[in-house]
């Protein structure tokens, strides 16, 4: 599910909102995401607590 782009001013053609996605939509069942970035691999997961943990 995305949501609706927030942040652009009015009037503005220079400012771009940024993209939202629900968390459950990038980590999927396994509650887990693995990113790629500058030859680096990334773990965003999801705690039991419900929270979100970024590991290199």
């Amino acid at each position: 599910m995305q949501l609706a782009d927030k942040g652009a001013r009015r009037g503005d053609a220079s400012a771009t909102a940024p993209r939202e996605v629900d968390s459950s939509e990038l980590l999927g069942s396994s509650g887990q995401l693995v990113i790629h970035h500058e030859q680096r691999r990334y773990v965003l997961r999801r705690t039991k607590s419900g929270k979100l943990i970024l590991n290199a």
